[in-house]
């Protein structure tokens, strides 16, 4: 693995995200430590650091590498005890969600069913070699398509209900112990397809012990490309979060001569060499994960990686809208959402289920097309006429609309220019 002489992100960030960063991994060298110690001696405001490591899944590692670098007078005596506290919260959770997913497995391999647990608990055991370093919350199972059926009824018979019903997985609840089961047959939906051949991924699975119990893997191949499709995933619902890239990271740590040919090639058959590079270029500009040199010729090979990375980099760290309530982004920003996915994907027909999948949304009547137009049942197909018409309509006034208010507000010439400088100062700030 080699570095690269890209610009880091990180270098320009309020000290308690760099503080993050440096504390959001499993091994910490000498030189980051004296870092550390150093930046929680500054004025941390220790309450946001833990807000924001919430948000972004990361509260196990924070803890345990202050609990282990930091003498304990250099965080607050509250903040540290709230940080045990979710620590030993989040261990108990881990350790109990270990032993529901083996009793999942134990009940589909009794009937035959070939199913590869992945993310959760597995990939804690493997990557971070520590349950309770990575946090996890629901099981996450691959099957065989042909299995489907078997094993929902399987579950439905241990007492899990079905919750919901997507294109590429099922989500099934525990009656009484809440237990949440994803079951997977794909990894994205049909309008961003990722496709998945289990029985190719069954041909390269790896065992692993879990709790005692040897239990298949994925190949840390097959993990690492579908690792960086989910954070790729993410990324374009707004969604990201620190941990999808501590994955990233920890894994390169724990395996890092893989077979490279084969992940870029796989990638490449896939139409997913850009969501591979993104992961890898996140892990590397925001947790210092060298880059594999097979990599880098692939880097300069798909420039509006770099830029998409960037983009990520910027709204992952600067952005605090995520600490509220609500983590959805603002509607407004749903163009450069949709903007980010035809970017990193680089094949046509990997493009083209998306771009029909938006046409159908954009078209599909809605209630207020009905009532503003009641039509007879046996003429409803006009709506989805009328329907485009309407939003554009709507769209011109709303255009308009703001344009007299801009007008409106603007105040002339001068106070244009001086509110302009007040903005990019407080952006500053």
């Amino acid at each position: 693995m080699v570095a690269d002489s890209t610009k880091n992100p990180t270098d320009e960030i309020r000290p308690e995200i760099q503080l993050l960063l440096w504390c959001a991994r499993t091994n910490i060298d000498s030189e980051k430590a004296e870092q550390i110690k150093i930046l929680v001696k500054e004025n941390i405001d220790w309450d946001y650091l833990i807000r924001i490591a919430r948000w972004h899944g990361v509260m196990p590692l924070l803890y345990s590498s202050l609990n282990s670098i930091c003498p304990q007078y250099a965080v607050p005596n509250a903040q540290l005890s709230q940080l045990r506290s979710y620590f030993h919260t989040n261990a108990r959770r881990s350790l109990f969600l270990t032993s529901e997913l083996l009793k999942v497995l134990n009940l589909l391999q009794t009937h035959e069913i070939s199913a590869i647990p992945y993310k959760g608990a597995v990939l804690a055991a493997f990557a971070y070699g520590n349950l309770s370093l990575r946090q996890f919350c629901d099981l996450d199972i691959l099957i065989h398509p042909r299995d489907i059926l078997r094993t929902q009824n399987l579950l439905i018979s241990q007492g899990y209900q079905l919750h919901r019903q997507l294109d590429w997985e099922q989500h099934f609840l525990h009656q009484d112990s809440k237990v949440n089961v994803d079951l997977h047959w794909g990894i994205t939906q049909k309008e961003r397809p990722f496709e998945v051949d289990f029985e190719g991924l069954w041909s390269r699975i790896e065992p692993i012990s879990l709790a005692g119990t040897k239990v298949v893997n994925l190949g840390a191949e097959d993990l690492l490309l579908i690792l960086c499709v989910q954070i790729t995933k993410d990324c374009w619902q707004w969604k990201e979060q620190l941990a999808k890239i501590c994955d990233i990271a920890e894994l390169l740590r724990v395996r890092p001569s893989m077979d490279w040919n084969f992940i870029i090639n796989q990638a490449r058959k896939l139409g997913s060499e850009r969501m591979l590079i993104l992961g890898l270029l996140l892990a590397h500009r925001l947790l210092g994960t060298a880059l594999p040199k097979e990599i880098l010729p692939r880097v300069k090979a798909h420039p509006i990686v770099e830029a998409l990375a960037n983009q990520v980099c910027e709204r992952l760290l600067c952005k605090d809208y995520r600490l509220g309530l609500d983590d959805r982004p603002p509607k407004y920003l749903d163009k450069e959402k949709n903007l980010f996915y035809f970017r990193v994907r680089e094949r046509l027909q990997d493009k083209i289920p998306y771009f029909l999948h938006l046409v159908q949304i954009a078209i599909a009547p809605t209630e207020q097309d009905r009532v503003f137009l009641p039509i007879p049942g046996s003429l409803s197909f006009l709506y989805y006429l009328i329907r485009p018409i309407r939003a554009v309509t709507q769209s011109a006034f709303g255009y308009q609309k703001r344009e007299r208010a801009g007008e409106q507000g603007s105040g002339g010439l001068e106070d244009k220019g001086t509110r302009g400088q007040g903005d990019k100062g407080s952006k500053r700030e």
